[in-house]
């Protein structure tokens, strides 16, 4: 009972900004950042933006005229050619780290994989291809990458058949063993595989008393068993003293 009265006060404190907060998605529809970014928009007075991209997303950014929040990849800084919002002490309100997966109609091991060509569903990201690019160097796989914008669409192209092998977040575990004829037998988390993503949820033009209020938030939302249930395969960061791993993760997206 206390921690619903605690997480309902820190509700209805957040209601009540002078400004409302723009949310702005720069993945997909059916993505992790937006099941992210709804559910944190449960908590707060919010316009919400579908963007689907984080070109688009940028643009609603770059000279906003009220607070943002949004979600940024770790890969999009390591690449030069994608404008990217700042992430520093000030703005950077969590991390979430996902871990990653590897699962397939054909193959039930990473040695299965050796001599053999494989069409692979993941996201169409340079440090996606990259990892791959080095796994196929350790298994002898020639994986040729079938790509998404996304995790849910990632998904929802493995499950369609558009590739027969995928590589996803874990949070994605479930819906992918929906297909009974899928094994999942490669995880970052157990050290199979050296990738895993690291994404920071940030403001813009944001005042010091919004940013305080919204790493409360997320603090108590990321110890509710919904969330807990609802981003499987996650672990959640909340505060500026955790910026040491996203620069590590985006200095190794730059390599």
């Amino acid at each position: 009972m206390k921690i619903i009265t605690t997480l309902l006060a820190i509700i209805f404190a957040t209601s009540a900004y002078a400004d409302k907060i723009q949310i702005v998605n720069p993945g997909s529809e059916e993505g992790a950042f937006r099941q992210v970014l709804t559910t944190i928009g449960k908590s707060i007075e919010h316009d919400f933006v579908q963007a689907n991209n984080p070109v688009t997303a940028y643009s609603y950014i770059d000279g906003a005229d009220e607070p943002i929040v949004t979600i940024w990849s770790s890969e999009w800084p390591g690449d030069k050619q994608l404008k990217s919002p700042a992430v520093n002490e000030d703005n950077l309100i969590a991390l979430m780290t996902y871990e990653t997966m590897m699962c397939s109609r054909d193959f039930t091991s990473l040695e299965d994989m050796a001599g053999k060509q494989i069409k692979i569903a993941t996201w169409g990201s340079k440090p996606v291809e990259k990892f791959l690019e080095k796994l196929s160097n350790q298994t002898g796989a020639d994986f040729i990458i079938v790509p998404f914008g996304g995790s849910g669409s990632t998904t929802k192209g493995y499950l369609a058949g558009d590739a027969n092998t995928v590589f996803t977040i874990t949070t994605r575990q479930s819906a992918i063993e929906e297909d009974k004829s899928t094994t999942c037998f490669a995880f970052s988390e157990t050290g199979d595989l050296g990738f895993r993503f690291v994404d920071a949820i940030v403001t813009v033009d944001a005042t010091k008393k919004i940013n305080e209020k919204l790493r409360a938030v997320i603090a108590a939302l990321s110890n509710q068993q919904e969330w807990k249930t609802k981003f499987s395969g996650t672990s959640t960061y909340v505060g500026p003293q955790h910026k040491p791993m996203f620069d590590e993760a985006v200095k190794n997206f730059s390599k």
